[in-house]
């Protein structure tokens, strides 16, 4: 039986691997760039330097993390347009431009845009190419670890001029990711894999947020030796792990041959590296600490 994959997450997780080269954090090197004054300058997660005259007033986010953190700052009124993946309720009815890797860039281009969030990476060039042939500006994101989704929050905060917001969204993230640490630091530190799907499975490796997130679950990432971000794996490779838990991507069964080791599978938003993240790291430690998460470990 082949196993179906989430590709749009190995497309976009996979794919974004950024520009070769070394690269300045984002606003490292401009001790303005903390400030809500403009113009102000950051450098993206492809190592591009911008200037921003004025906080953007018409914008659409190609990558879902990026959105949601743009929500959950209430700046919903400042986005015009969205992906066929952007299913929030403040966005319905906003058009569609289609996938956020390959979007239709003549609905994009008739959306007048002040800026788009796009993906860091090699893997849809042409789209930033274009962008830049238009005039259209664009900042790359690469939600690939912790750090890079709560460092993508704060640069969206700065470029809105919604740094208070963004700062106590991120306030919120951390309590979240403390409580965690805190209620598993004690525990032993069970074997664990995630697995997106596909035949043969597709797992997530070290400096992937997914990884980061198990490790402050209280778990041990069976592939934190792996090359890649996200790979492939054999079955044989899984077998031999000696795993104590497999967490699944929504909606994938558990592959027959692992059928021996306990399982569960894990709600969508996992795969949103946002401002969801303290949930995600919660819902996590809930499958490997179940007991750290009962009434009398408060």
């Amino acid at each position: 039986m082949r196993w179906s994959v989430n590709w749009f997450l190995v497309a976009t997780l996979v794919g974004c691997d950024g520009i070769p080269g070394e690269q300045a954090p984002a606003g490292a090197d401009d001790p303005e760039a903390s400030s809500a004054s403009y113009p102000l300058q950051l450098v993206d997660d492809a190592g591009a330097r911008h200037t921003f005259e004025a906080a953007p007033r018409r914008m659409i986010s190609l990558v879902p993390s990026a959105t949601e953190a743009l929500l959950a700052m209430a700046l919903d009124d400042r986005l015009v347009g969205r992906t066929d993946y952007d299913r929030m309720p403040e966005l319905t009815d906003l058009p569609s431009v289609g996938g956020g890797l390959q979007p239709n860039l003549e609905i994009l281009v008739s959306l007048d845009l002040d800026l788009v969030i796009r993906f860091a990476g090699d893997a849809d060039l042409a789209t930033a190419e274009r962008l830049t042939e238009l005039g259209i500006p664009h900042f790359a994101v690469q939600p690939d670890g912790i750090e890079d989704v709560l460092s993508i929050i704060r640069d969206l905060g700065i470029i809105t001029g919604a740094s208070d917001a963004a700062e106590a969204l991120l306030s919120e993230i951390q309590i979240d990711l403390d409580d965690v640490a805190r209620r598993v630091a004690t525990l032993s530190n069970p074997r664990v894999a995630y697995l997106l799907g596909g035949d043969p499975p597709w797992v997530a490796g070290p400096g992937t947020y997914i990884d980061e997130l198990i490790v402050l679950a209280g778990g041990k990432n069976v592939f934190d030796d792996l090359g890649p971000l996200y790979a492939p794996v054999s079955m044989e490779a899984l077998l031999d792990r000696d795993l104590d838990l497999i967490l699944l991507s929504n909606g994938l069964p558990e592959p027959p041959p692992l059928a021996h080791v306990p399982s569960a599978v894990l709600p969508a938003s996992v795969e949103i590296p946002g401002p969801g993240l303290g949930r995600t790291a919660r819902d996590i430690a809930r499958l490997i600490h179940p007991g750290a998460f009962d009434e009398r470990s408060r």
